[in-house]
């Protein structure tokens, strides 16, 4: 059994400025163009290529962690998954993901310390990601509605696209 993290990186200033008049409205997401979703994870768990249509590789008894970010790293807009709908509506294939939330420290470099790689302090904060349990073999297509917030305060749209598992024996 395998944990296999999976990150999206959001392009979420495009995606803002492409969607003027993104829905406003959490059960009617917009669509959104795929060039601006990245999703990737280790190698050995990726058939084909990394990309918002991740095909990823996953055996029964694996979990499946993701977690979201934007290429600003969240400093102009945050992104924030929030509803997984699938194509398992039995949750035959994986067990319906949740939300885990978690205590995390990072490490923040002291001003005036750069080139001194031991002078840092660390940052106590609150953190999450989606989990889920692979249960048998199989392709699940799913959708992850996800809204994007301007500097973390301000909801700009909400969106959603259509990224798949394919589950196989090893």
């Amino acid at each position: 059994m395998a944990d296999i993290n999976v990150m999206i990186a959001f392009d979420a200033a495009t995606i803002v400025e492409r969607n003027p008049n993104a829905s406003r409205n959490p059960d009617q997401p917009t669509y959104v163009d795929t060039s601006l979703i990245y999703m990737t994870t280790r190698h050995d768990h990726i058939i084909g290529t990394s990309g918002a249509e991740l095909n990823l590789r996953a055996e029964p008894g694996d979990t499946i962690k993701w977690r979201e970010t934007t290429l600003s790293l969240g400093s102009d807009y945050k992104a924030l998954l929030y509803r997984y709908v699938s194509s398992d509506p039995g949750h035959t294939l994986i067990r319906t993901p949740e939300i885990e939330l978690i205590e995390t420290r990072y490490p923040i470099p002291q001003e005036g310390t750069e080139g001194k790689p031991d002078l840092f302090t660390y940052q106590t904060y609150q953190d999450h990601y989606w989990r889920t349990t692979v249960k048998k073999v199989g392709k699940v297509v799913y959708h992850f509605y996800f809204q994007i917030l301007d500097r973390g305060r301000h909801p700009k749209g909400y969106f959603q696209w259509d990224p798949f598992i394919t589950i196989e024996d090893s």
